[in-house]
């Protein structure tokens, strides 16, 4: 097959989150299937800056925005026989952030538009045109409306951001003719919303787990009432989790952290890279046997970190330690840092993100926490199990299809989870994991080897991408 994903960020070139490693790691899986994939991705400024020094021109040409012609060069790179095409436009890429400018929903409809000119201009004739979130969800219908009918998929990654604007700048952002507004195909909440209209465009709907799928379709108050959209589209609306690449995370193989070990060494591996924890944010050496829990994430609610939060004392009155690694709300972070003070054996803090600091942490905690309000996927808790850090996660999209929960079975658990709406229950989890660490369980020994073992390789779960566009082709 011939895919063209368009999408707003993908790695090595730009990433914010879990949307940019999908899209490096699904199109690379689908390569190695023989299939021939070409990634659109707006040429960043970072991306100029970093990592894309050897590119090839290949295009130059003019985007019609109202009663503006507005240019753009097309350029290209080869990655792991992944062919990428990146839109060049200084007037809206060539800025220090990816996301966040008041023109987002302009910026991202000339993107769109600048997509589908270049697939009529190269003549790449797709067999699937697969786009991500609200910022490419628009493009199967400008296809269409040019008279390009491609089979196409949505997926949604976060259904938080809706992609909205003013009706009356519809012409002029998307070429397209109001009818399309009035008829409710792209009118959601009396104004333009990108996402709607993909949705209602596009031939089918993924979301990046089975869990999250029937979240949306059951919860009608969430995302602005979403789930009343994607109801009229229940049938062709489908779930699969995401994978990592394990080229990137594997504990045997990671050059980020002080000993690699795998599920036989995982004892003497895992305490290795405990004590350069312990070292780095000067932590007790004679403490190494206390229990070491881990989170890295957004510091906001919908991550659950108030939980968190409430369960310092906890962990303080155990002799547990915790090291967090992420930033966000400014309230959340002042917080954190009125806890270090007041728990300084108990509670570290990184404010930022490091790379090579998370590799560490994954591999020399012995719990990650992960307690979502919500979570379409979630990386983290995946990445965890894989370097034996046992995630305690709530029942909810990606976290409920991923950990094998301790109270549900025991001999085959990776973890420990709990109904999201049980504020008791990540408390309880948390005292559990303890307990069950200073008693040397067998128990955990197992449920460490269970994790570990766990494949969410993308070599796997590609293959329910490959039979989703198969299914789509059929029709």
């Amino acid at each position: 097959m011939k895919i063209v994903f368009a999408a707003s960020e993908s790695v090595p070139f730009s990433k914010t989150g879990g949307l940019g490693d999908v899209v490096s790691g699904l199109s690379k899986a689908l390569v190695k299937k023989r299939h021939k994939v070409y990634v659109f991705l707006p040429f960043y400024l970072k991306t100029k800056r970093g990592v894309l020094d050897n590119y090839e021109f290949v295009d130059s040409f003019g985007v019609a925005m109202g009663n503006q012609m507005i240019g753009c060069n097309i350029l290209k790179d080869v990655r792991d026989d992944v062919t990428f095409y990146f839109i060049e436009c200084g007037e809206f890429f060539e800025r220090d952030g990816y996301y966040g400018y008041g023109d987002d929903e302009r910026r991202f409809s000339f993107f769109c538009q600048a997509v589908r000119k270049a697939i009529l201009r190269f003549n790449l004739q797709p067999d699937i045109v697969h786009v991500h979130d609200w910022q490419t969800a628009i493009l199967p219908l400008l296809l269409a409306d040019a008279g390009l009918k491609f089979r196409s998929l949505l997926t949604i990654h976060n259904p938080l951001f809706q992609g909205y604007f003013n009706p009356y700048n519809l012409g002029s952002y998307l070429d397209l003719q109001e009818y399309y507004y009035s008829s409710g195909l792209l009118r959601f909440n009396d104004q333009v919303s990108l996402l709607k209209g993909g949705i209602c465009s596009v031939d089918a709907i993924s979301t990046v787990s089975r869990t999250h799928a029937n979240e949306l379709l059951s919860d009608f108050k969430a995302f602005n009432g979403l789930g009343y959209i994607l109801n009229n589209r229940r049938f062709d609306m489908f779930g699969i989790v995401n994978g990592i690449d394990y080229t990137n995370f594997s504990p045997d193989n990671d050059s980020h952290i002080v000993k690699e070990y795998d599920y036989k060494t995982y004892k003497e591996g895992k305490l290795a890279n405990k004590k350069a924890i312990y070292e780095k944010f000067g932590f007790n050496l004679n403490e190494l046997d206390c229990p070491l829990f881990t989170a890295i994430s957004r510091l906001t609610s919908q991550k659950g970190v108030e939980r968190i939060v409430r369960n310092i004392p906890q962990l303080a009155s155990q002799g547990a330690k915790l090291v967090l690694l992420g930033q966000g709300d400014s309230n959340i972070e002042q917080t954190l840092k009125d806890y270090c003070n007041q728990y300084p054996n108990t509670l570290k803090i990184y404010l930022g993100y490091s790379e090579e600091l998370s590799h560490l942490l994954y591999a020399g905690s012995d719990f990650f926490l992960m307690p979502s309000r919500f979570e379409p996927c979630g990386l983290g808790q995946i990445i965890a199990m894989h370097y034996g850090s046992l995630p305690i996660v709530s029942k909810v999209g990606g976290l409920n299809d991923t950990v094998i929960s301790y109270y549900d079975n025991k001999a085959n658990a990776t973890g420990y989870s709990f109904d999201g709406w049980d504020e008791n229950g990540f408390d309880y989890s948390i005292g559990l994991a303890i307990q069950m660490y200073y008693g040397h369980s067998e128990e955990l020994d197992n449920m460490i080897k269970n994790a570990m073992k766990e494949d969410f390789s993308w070599s796997k779960q590609v293959n329910e991408y490959i039979d989703l566009y198969k299914n789509l082709l059929a029709r």
